[in-house]
């Protein structure tokens, strides 16, 4: 026993000797222990949400890293993303693209109180008959996000655009023009809108598709939405709802700037009784798309539990 005690005090200070050799030998280089100061980290960059086209042909909510300050060029920018091979083709996430045509210029963005004036080069007028409603609904969707824009105004070179490809234009352009519509209808007059918002997935990364339904329907907007959710559990390919289908709206109303919502237990998550961020986000934006308010309360069985500004 001695004699082991004794070998491995020798080997440990023999061990030591060596390490203390080896750095006064070869030693570490000073920045071997410096730390970065200059990381910029994910929350402190400037993110504003811009509507692509996802593989699906859909036009799909991003969220894009945005450098300009000033809302004239914040609204540029963020057109540019939408332009096919622009010099921001390379940071647009895997699975998404732009739709306004190649080498198109954005000539000026001047804002006026709550309206927009975009002018372009002639080259937006190269668009595919079959694109162009795409290609507007992103240029009114990325024009009027995250700030106080509600009418979009196009031009060429000076000139208001009256129509593209024999399509005549209606101004003012708002987000009531609607967004990857889909049409249920018997006649023309008394259409009603509901845009709903549902979860796209492309490799494993969720983002957001707002769908607008056309119709005749005369059903209260909040209960198209929820109906909608609840019953879409797989919409389309790549879309889905997260809602659970047993999901019951007790009761709704609209209180100044804020509508509550108060639903049965079943939006709990099945395993946490918890609201989960898809459900809570999908029926908030879908709310925001559709009703003048800035504020939804979610309630269960008439005890709040959520709040979306």
């Amino acid at each position: 026993m001695l004699k082991k005690m004794t070998y491995r005090k020798l080997t440990v200070s023999f061990c030591a000797l060596f390490a203390l050799l080896c750095i006064y030998f070869f030693p570490l280089k000073d920045n071997t222990l410096e730390l970065k100061t200059n990381i910029i980290y994910e929350e402190d960059k400037d993110y504003e949400y811009i509507y692509l086209i996802d593989n699906e042909e859909y036009v799909s909510l991003v969220s894009l890293q945005i450098n300009s300050k000033s809302v004239e060029d914040k609204i540029k920018e963020r057109i540019e993303y939408l332009i096919i091979d622009s010099d921001y083709e390379n940071v647009i996430p895997k699975g998404f693209k732009g739709v306004i045509p190649k080498n198109t210029k954005i000539n000026s963005v001047k804002v006026e109180d709550n309206k927009v004036y975009i002018d372009f080069s002639e080259e937006i007028l190269n668009i595919e008959e079959n694109k162009q409603e795409k290609m507007l609904e992103t240029i009114i969707f990325t024009s009027t996000e995250n700030n106080l824009i509600e009418e979009v105004y196009l031009f060429i070179n000076g000139n208001e655009i009256k129509e593209i490809n024999s399509k005549k234009i209606k101004y003012p352009l708002t987000r009531k023009y609607g967004i990857n519509k889909k049409y249920d209808i018997t006649k023309l007059d008394n259409l009603s809108k509901t845009t709903v918002y549902y979860v796209g997935d492309i490799d494993d990364r969720k983002y957001y598709v707002p769908i607008t339904y056309v119709s005749n329907d005369t059903t209260e907007k909040i209960m198209v939405i929820i109906n909608e959710l609840k019953s879409s559990i797989i919409y389309q390919s790549n879309l889905s709802s997260y809602l659970n289908n047993s999901t019951k709206l007790n009761n709704y109303e609209i209180i100044e700037n804020t509508m509550y919502l108060d639903f049965n237990e079943k939006i709990f998550d099945i395993d946490n009784e918890i609201i989960l961020e898809e459900v809570k986000y999908t029926i908030s934006e879908s709310v925001f798309e559709n009703y003048e308010v800035k504020e939804v309360v979610f309630k269960v069985n008439g005890e709040e539990v959520y709040k979306v500004s």
